[in-house]
């Protein structure tokens, strides 16, 4: 339990409930309203500014951000790939040009572009099952790409498995390097 937070609290309701009764014992309802009103916006505010992102609770485990993480990279949109052999893939599409590079070529606005040609599309496929390889080669594809995505990089670093935006494995130049785990 956050005792701070509680003395915090015990204060404002004794401030604000003592300074109201005062003003409206004393004949000046009006006072007692805009004084009731303005401790409550003051209090809040303070209250938030000290302790906002503080557990309550006093856990202090670290929170997961982002809570989730999209399947596709930043501004891509998920597409099933069918191949003429029949297989289908997961992958992404560029719809709209944010690719840094070009590595990715635009996806048709009426979707009709050649399943074979691999410039439409970002894999989702991996070689390793364990997340945290996953996440590597996932990273390194984006950042090769050109692509940003929230929790994963930032188009220039790979972020920690944990997703607690810990920057981890950069180079000298500002790149990826080797590894993103």
């Amino acid at each position: 339990m956050n005792i701070a937070m509680l003395v915090f609290i015990i204060v404002a309701i004794l401030v604000g409930g003592m300074g109201t009764f005062s003003f409206y014992s004393s004949g000046r309802p009006v006072g007692a309203l805009i004084f009731f009103v303005g401790s409550i916006l003051t209090f809040v505010f303070y209250g938030i500014r000290w302790f906002q992102g503080k557990d309550v609770l006093g856990s202090g485990s670290p929170v997961q951000w982002p809570p989730y993480i999209n399947t596709c990279p930043d501004f891509l949109t998920y597409y099933k790939r069918k191949r003429a052999n029949g297989a289908e893939t997961d992958t992404c599409v560029d719809r709209i040009g944010v690719s840094r590079n070009n590595k990715l070529t635009v996806f048709p606005a009426d979707g009709n572009v050649n399943n074979e040609n691999d410039s439409y599309f970002f894999n989702l496929k991996t070689d390793s099952e364990e997340r945290s390889k996953k996440r590597a080669q996932l990273c390194a594809r984006t950042i090769e790409y050109g692509l940003t995505w929230e929790g994963v990089t930032d188009g220039e670093t790979c972020f920690s498995p944990e997703g607690t935006g810990v920057a981890i494995a950069t180079s000298a130049a500002g790149g990826a390097a080797g590894t993103c785990a």
